[in-house]
């Protein structure tokens, strides 16, 4: 019997609803990572049918201009008001780098440690 796993529809769910109740800008539409866009979103069709996920949502401002942040922590922050998107845009930046910094590291730590069990084993 097998269970659908899935939480990071649900996390993208829940950072979307977190961003549209409490954003200072107007909300436009929201798009998922099949390429479309809606309006609003329906959990009840695209997270448990698992055929799209939250990829962005995109707010306005009073000039009209257009944001396009993820559904994330940083993006609650960016929507609530409390970072710039200059700031939020960095923010996602250094954890972007920071992810493939870390992956290397774990790279680099298990062929070491290959290479130091070949060394003493053979």
């Amino acid at each position: 019997m097998c269970a659908p796993n899935n939480a990071i529809e649900l996390q993208a769910y829940e950072m979307y609803e977190k961003i549209k109740k409490s954003s200072v800008y107007d909300f436009i539409r929201v798009d998922y990572s099949g390429g479309s866009d809606q309006g609003s979103y329906s959990q009840v069709d695209n997270t448990r049918n698992g055929s799209a996920l939250i990829t962005r949502v995109v707010l306005e401002d009073k000039d009209g201009t257009l944001y396009t942040v993820e559904p994330n922590p940083n993006g609650v922050r960016f929507a609530k008001g409390e970072i710039t998107y200059k700031e939020y845009k960095k923010l996602q930046k250094r954890e972007t780098v920071n992810g493939i910094a870390t992956f290397f590291g774990i790279l680099v730590f298990f062929g070491g440690f290959m290479y130091f069990l070949m060394t003493v084993f053979t």
